[in-house]
């Protein structure tokens, strides 16, 4: 009897650690399936917040369908997107149960290149676990809800010295001409920011802003003292659809067919919205002074700066290229958010003048031909920013925009959007002809653009690398 209660008891004793190891076992299956499951979404999170914050700071938008995809890779996780502009489907999808997740992105874009760089820098350390994914959304929340580098009077500043540098170098402005670009430059900053307050307005910006400065210009153009395209094309620089154009020319260079066709019929329309406010302000000034505009189609300022003048009111020599063109390449930079105290400041600075000089003296040999000049400069600019991505772990993106956004006030040289301007002050039949050609004509500097870029990252990467994909086409 004993021997049989003594085995029953071994028995009970058995049954006790075999119930207790399972509920061992489940608990530890539950709370890895619980850590799992949270882990995955920080994951997903991690990958929303990299999409928005790209489409936030101007990220390259035609790869911005693959950075995602191989993010996600790296992450072990399963998903699909598409992207339109400001726009982006993510479909996180789950193979175990057959279902799917899809979340809406929708996000306006403003080029801020400091904040851009450290998203890259971010997704960079992700993709190559030096930091949690945890960490890593956590940073861009952060970097999201951060305020401006610069402060409402600063950007006015650097938007009046974009205009002001910018005269001479590029349109034939003399001294004075740059003096009065700055503060009209320096007011469609202050008009574009406070805009942004009143959505209505917002939509008539454009428009609105090109018939002020344009009727301003005419006004000082009277005097006979002042070129008139010299001054309205500068004060209106910073407006001009050239990272449109770009982005877009991108788009359909890497087969992105319906966001590339979208952004470049915006741009497109864009430019006839900007030759419309500037024919209005100039046929304004035209009714309320009486009379027509001095130098309207004097594209080279020859009218207005006499050799015979002050040096003042002359052309200036192109030697003051050397001080001009790294001033608007500064300038620019900062506008766009660049910090002021960090190396690849001077490494936009030193590009844009690289791809400014390349434009220049391709330009001379073949006059008129702003595809080609173009496409050269955008060779010499992507070729040294994939260099300095591939050799010195940097992000070619970044340090390439300045330069080659340099190279897009070509579509407003030896006339541009004045000839659109001239035709419908003069009332002739052909005008919108005209401003389509114009427009024509920036989305031809664009694709030249694109071909100098993707030329110049087949040389730097001729054997496309997973473990290394920096350059414009892979960033």
């Amino acid at each position: 009897m004993e021997e049989q209660k003594e085995r029953e008891r071994k028995e009970m004793k058995e049954k006790e650690r075999r119930a207790k190891e399972k509920r061992r076992k489940r608990k530890k299956a539950e709370v890895y399936i619980t850590r799992h499951v949270a882990a995955i979404l920080q994951r997903q999170e991690f990958i929303s917040k990299l999409a928005r914050a790209m489409m936030m700071f101007g990220g390259p938008s035609h790869r911005l369908v693959a950075q995602i995809q191989s993010t996600a890779r790296v992450l072990e996780l399963e998903l699909s997107c598409m992207y339109l502009p400001d726009v982006m489907w993510i479909s996180f999808e789950d193979s175990a149960t057959g279902t799917s997740h899809v979340k809406f992105i929708r996000q306006g874009s403003a080029l801020d290149i400091g904040k851009l760089g450290e998203v890259h820098g971010l997704y960079w350390d992700v993709i190559h676990d030096v930091i949690s994914v945890s960490s890593a959304s956590a940073a861009l929340d952060a970097l999201m809800r951060k305020k401006p580098l610069y402060n409402f009077g600063q950007l006015i500043f650097l938007g009046g010295m974009c205009s002001a540098s910018i005269c001479s170098v590029s349109f034939s402005g003399s001294f004075i001409d740059c003096l009065v670009s700055f503060p009209l430059g320096a007011l469609l900053v202050t008009i574009q920011l406070l805009s942004v307050r009143n959505e209505l307005y917002s939509n008539m910006f454009e428009i609105t802003v090109a018939t002020l400065l344009s009727f301003l210009s005419a006004a000082l153009a009277s005097t006979t003292h002042f070129c008139y395209s010299a001054v309205a094309s500068s004060s209106v620089v910073l407006i001009l659809p050239g990272f449109i154009v770009l982005c877009g020319s991108l788009e359909l260079s890497s087969r992105s067919l319906v966001a590339g066709s979208v952004r470049l019929c915006y741009a497109l329309m864009y430019s006839l919205f900007l030759g419309f406010g500037l024919s209005i302000g100039a046929e304004l000034y035209q009714t309320v002074g009486g009379h027509g505009i001095y130098g309207a189609t004097d594209y080279s300022c020859g009218e207005s700066h006499s050799s015979d003048g002050p040096w003042w009111q002359r052309t200036p020599s192109l030697w003051w290229a050397f001080l001009t063109v790294p001033s608007y390449s500064l300038f620019l930079s900062l506008r766009f958010g660049a910090v002021l105290r960090q190396k690849e400041l001077l490494l936009l600075v030193a590009i844009s003048c690289i791809g400014w000089v390349t434009n220049h003296f391709v330009g001379t040999k073949f006059p008129n031909q702003s595809d080609i000049s173009a496409a050269v400069g955008a060779f010499a600019v992507g070729f040294v920013s994939n260099l300095y991505g591939r050799f010195f772990e940097g992000n070619a993106f970044v340090v390439m925009i300045t330069g080659i956004l340099f190279q897009l006030p070509s579509g407003l040289g030896n006339g541009g959007l004045f000839n659109f301007v001239s035709d419908q002050t003069s009332g002739s039949s052909s005008s919108y002809s005209s401003g389509f050609d114009t427009a024509l004509q920036l989305i031809s500097t664009g694709i030249g653009l694109t071909v100098g870029l993707g030329i110049s990252l087949v040389v730097v990467h001729p054997i496309q690398s997973r473990r290394r994909a920096a350059g414009v086409f892979s960033l």
